[in-house]
């Protein structure tokens, strides 16, 4: 057998196999019968019996143990089966041609880890079956596939395992379970939704540390963990992966078509999707570090994951636990239904999955001595600050306080001596009606008195008496009380007697002389009185004269400056552009021809009236009824044309002839048309308003109104 081998290696690439394994034969046969050979001892084998071992009947019973192969000749053994080396590797034969490669190291694609050990791969055919179930799709392929391998690693991969396994190769049959599992490994790596939904599910530990992880033990139990979840990040989905490999053909050509008004914009979303376009894509986080690390990359690294956005589809997870295969639905309701109790618990297993990862993230931002450090430099900074700003606000409340007291005190001074103003002031203002009350009694006594003493009985009043009556007498006394000071009583109290005088018993006599003098002041005094009503009165007519000049004078003044044609044209376009009738007419008018002549002296809207008036006079026929053409309010005749258009008017504010009426009557009864509402009964209405208007009787007064309206009414249509 051995000769067999090396004819067979030797000569595999100069001639046939018959040739080489007849060459071997002979060789076997000149071995074989060589004297040497022939005469050797041959030994005898040595059998040593143990005891029998307790072995149970079914292989399936026995627990399986993972076995650390080492040694030499282990490395031999895995270098021939990886066809690494040869069979008479190290012989003299090969000792010069292989002394070149001896020292040469194998390439990890080949099954060779970093650490110099070399992968064994699985052979699938000679796997027990509940091994070959505990297997992933991607160790079907092959040992060394990685999880997140590109979709050409994983053709590549599969058309080794087809070289294989394939039927043709094993001749086990199209229904061998091994090239089965190859093809459904292929078939769901192959498809990114398919092999995201497995990868979602697929050997992954889903723990997370327990709260109270000690500074110590932070960085070894949080970081493994960040690592593993890691694999659900954005930036390594599958599809997204596969779209970027590939360039999103697969993509795009296994998506279904779309039928429906948005087929074009969902298929140019799918080809976005596919292409890896999405710009709210995470990409990868900083590292984890350490106690060092920087703490902005900290806040940035929990940052991510506080917004981490995880591909993780529990679709497949979701259909097994359910115990729906939507693939063999009897019907379209069934099958919706299906897809519709997958979503529920797809839905819910999502947001679990957010619920582990965010409660990962609040368990590691509290036991991260980082940021606990931050934290409580954060926290202390507060805390001062909050007692610099108490501080201060004590110190401002402090000063308020001190301002405020002195600023109370200097009120409650201030308010002190005005009160005390004030008592000493009614005190005054008290004795000084005191004595204006006592001075006015002993006036009225002494006078009463002294009128009773020159007129012991009203009858005998005689022709040189000071009054004609008593009351005549108390008219003035009380004038005279009303209109003189208490010193000035005191003083006529002195003429007729003095206090002594009124007293009763007393000695001294009432003067009856002084009631002339006190008559004389009496007269005096309501003289007095009149004159300074008169004055008052004459007062407020000379200002109403002077105001009436002023105003006169403004308005000979306006009417001095000319008109300019300019002005002219401006009145008679604004009188066309605001008809009569509308609110505040004339206001208008006056603000049409300021703005659009620019006139340093401005015209108001009585210059406007009188002009207007002036030209419609001017141009009306003699024979013409007369009607009112403008006024204060807005209003004018329908008849009066424009200034210059040769229509008939009149100067609102000319006396009317008409019916022998005055100017003053017209205006006597507007203002009695006022006073006397229309709520009122009409016929005691009238009656006051004839009695309002002098020299006119109440049917007068009718007619008038009557003749007025009309006017009005014809004017407006």
């Amino acid at each position: 057998f051995f000769c067999v081998l090396f004819a067979i290696d030797k000569h595999r690439h100069t001639i046939d196999c018959p040739i080489a394994i007849a060459i071997a034969i002979a060789l076997a046969k000149t071995i074989l019968t060589h004297p040497v050979y022939s005469i050797m001892p041959h030994p005898q084998p040595i059998i040593t019996v143990v005891s029998s071992l307790d072995w149970p009947a079914d292989d399936d019973e026995l627990e399986d143990t993972v076995l650390q192969c080492a040694g030499k000749s282990y490395l031999a053994y895995e270098s021939r089966l990886l066809d690494r080396r040869d069979f008479l590797h190290g012989s003299s034969y090969y000792k010069r041609a292989n002394a070149a490669n001896a020292d040469a190291a194998p390439s990890p694609s080949d099954g060779v880890e970093n650490g110099g050990k070399v992968k064994k791969e699985y052979d699938l055919l000679t796997m027990k079956e509940s091994k070959l179930q505990k297997l992933n799709y991607y160790q079907v392929l092959q040992r060394s596939l990685p999880m997140h391998a590109s979709t050409e690693d994983i053709r590549k991969a599969y058309h080794k395992a087809c070289l294989k396994y394939h039927p043709d190769k094993t001749g086990r049959g199209e229904e061998d379970e091994v090239f089965l599992l190859v093809k459904a490994a292929f078939d769901t790596l192959s498809d990114p939704m398919k092999r995201r939904s497995y990868d979602s599910t697929v050997d992954f530990d889903e723990s997370i540390p327990k709260e109270g992880v000690g500074e110590e033990e932070f960085y070894k139990e949080f970081g493994p963990a960040f690592a593993r979840n890691l694999r659900f990040a954005s930036f390594n989905d599958p599809t997204r992966q596969a779209s970027k490999n590939e360039g999103g053909e697969n993509n795009v050509a296994a998506q279904p078509k779309k039928k429906g008004k948005n087929k074009k914009k969902k298929n140019n979303a799918n080809n976005n999707n596919n292409n890896g376009g999405d710009s709210k894509s995470q990409g990868p986080p900083p590292p984890f570090g350490d106690n060092s690390t920087p703490l902005a990359q900290v806040h940035s690294f929990y940052d991510f994951w506080i917004h981490f956005d995880s591909w993780r589809d529990f679709t497949l997870k979701a259909a097994e636990e359910a115990e729906h295969d939507v693939d063999s639905a009897d019907c379209r309701e069934e099958k919706r239904w299906m897809k519709q109790e997958i979503d529920r618990k797809v839905k819910k297993m999502k947001k679990d999955e957010m619920a582990r990862v965010n409660l990962l993230v609040e368990r590691a931002m509290a036991a991260d001595p980082r940021l606990r450090r931050e934290r409580g430099r954060a926290a202390t900074e507060k805390r001062e600050r909050e007692e610099a700003k108490k501080r201060a606000e004590e110190e401002k409340a402090e000063r308020e306080r001190v301002e405020r007291e002195k600023l109370e005190k200097e009120m409650a001074a201030k308010k002190a001596v005005e009160e005390s103003k004030k008592k000493e002031t009614k005190k005054v203002k008290e004795q000084q009606k005191k004595q204006l009350r006592k001075a006015k009694q002993l006036f009225r006594k002494l006078t009463m008195a002294a009128y009773q003493s020159a007129n012991p009985n009203d009858s005998s009043i005689g022709n040189d008496a000071v009054w004609d009556d008593l009351e005549n007498m108390n008219d003035d006394i009380e004038l005279l009380c009303d209109k003189l000071s208490a010193m000035e009583l005191t003083s006529l109290s002195d003429i007729l007697g003095g206090p002594e005088a009124a007293e009763e018993g007393s000695n001294v006599a009432v003067s009856v002389e002084a009631l002339a003098e006190v008559k004389q002041c009496a007269v005096e005094t309501a003289a007095g009185a009149e004159r300074q009503s008169l004055q008052a009165i004459q007062q407020r007519n000379q200002a109403r004269k002077e105001a009436a000049a002023k105003a006169k004078e403004a308005k000979l003044a306006r009417a001095s400056s000319p008109w300019s044609k300019e002005e002219l044209g401006a009145l008679a376009k604004a009188v066309k552009k605001y008809p009569p009738g509308g609110s505040n007419r004339w206001d208008a008018i006056a603000l049409y021809v300021n703005n659009l002549c620019r006139q340093p002296d401005p015209r108001t809207k009585e210059d406007c009236i009188e002009k207007y008036n002036q030209i419609a006079s001017s141009a009306a026929p003699p024979s013409s009824t007369t009607a009112p053409a403008a006024n204060s309010s807005g209003t004018s005749s329908s008849s009066a044309p424009a200034a210059g258009s040769g229509g008939e008017s009149k100067n609102a504010n000319a006396t009317t002839e008409e019916g022998g009426w005055s100017e003053e009557q017209d205006s006597l009864l507007q203002e009695m048309l006022r006073k006397y509402p229309a709520e009122m009964e009409k016929n005691e209405r009238w009656k006051q308003i004839a009695k309002g208007v002098p020299g006119r009787t109440k049917k007068e007064c009718v007619q008038r109104f009557k003749a007025i309206r009309e006017a009005v009414r014809q004017g407006k249509n």
